[in-house]
């Protein structure tokens, strides 16, 4: 009896597939890829015909068929050589059918939604598990890989990228704000930081860092932030920011925004009561 496997699947960034943290880098075909990261990104039981078609659109039923049980073999022989039997662990298979076991792996976007979902039906456990999901979040879905002849992969691949970017872009901003809210202004601007460069044109995104700056008694950067924001709209969009970002600028330029945070000779305290000249923004191991 072989001791028990940890098997790590990470989709976030490119495609990585590891066992007990050595990678496993020996997939014959991106299709063999594809297959493994589609079933455990939609962990239910599929049709083999299914399966088939998704991979090999242009050819006969028969053909795709023979093509996806040569894969799944091939896939199967790729992860017991690093670890002998974790494929069964991994997949159940049957004549019809294959199935992804949800219990078997970790999957950092299966992990990354359900830390979400948890934040967003508990907010007192909120900040802890908006960390652990902005953490996992490393990159676009399968960043950087394509099958370029299984169209119905691709516009699955390519629906699920925007769906997670969506996500990632919730996350972000719920932990930024949930830092905010806590007065941690130095760790709120480090993940607003973050956060525009999945979105560089969020307006949302620029007022939170404005105000941050200005919180953390640097009014000329906020001012700064503004100007690269009047820039990127003016390029991108060619638009100019919303009147409710002037006033902020203007608020804050005038000092009137200090007045309504009560701040005070240009220092704040953070939430921690040190006093914050520049801000010093905190690793976020990314």
């Amino acid at each position: 009896m072989y001791a028990m496997t940890q098997l790590t699947l990470r989709f976030f960034g490119p495609f990585q597939v590891s066992i007990d943290a050595t990678p496993i880098t020996g997939f014959h075909s991106d299709k063999a890829r594809a297959l493994l990261a589609y079933l455990a990104l939609d962990p239910q039981e599929h049709a083999r015909t299914a399966l088939a078609t998704l991979l090999w659109p242009q050819i006969g039923d028969q053909y795709a068929r023979t093509n996806l049980r040569n894969t799944l073999y091939r896939l199967r022989q790729t992860l017991d050589a690093s670890a002998p039997g974790v494929s069964d662990r991994l997949l159940t298979i049957s004549r019809q059918t294959v199935h992804f076991n949800i219990d078997s792996a970790a999957v950092d976007v299966l992990q990354f939604q359900m830390l979400l979902a948890e934040a967003q039906a508990a907010p007192s456990a909120k900040r802890k598990q908006l960390e652990a999901a902005t953490a996992l979040y490393q990159g676009e879905l399968l960043q950087g890989f394509e099958v370029a002849d299984a169209a119905p992969f691709e516009g699955w691949l390519r629906l699920h990228r925007e769906l997670l970017h969506r996500q990632a872009l919730l996350t972000f901003h719920l932990l930024a704000t949930a830092h905010e809210d806590d007065g941690h202004y130095a760790q709120a601007y480090a993940v607003a930081n973050r956060l525009l460069t999945l979105d560089p044109i969020r307006e949302k995104t620029h007022q939170q860092m404005m105000r941050l700056l200005a919180l953390l008694g640097q009014p000329s950067q906020a001012l700064q932030q503004m100007e690269q924001l009047h820039r990127l709209l003016h390029e991108e969009l060619g638009i100019e920011p919303a009147a409710e970002t002037v006033a902020l600028a203007k608020q804050i330029a005038t000092g009137v925004f200090d007045k309504m945070t009560g701040r005070h000779d240009d220092k704040v305290t953070g939430g921690q009561g040190s006093v914050l000249g520049p801000p010093v923004i905190p690793s976020s191991g990314h």
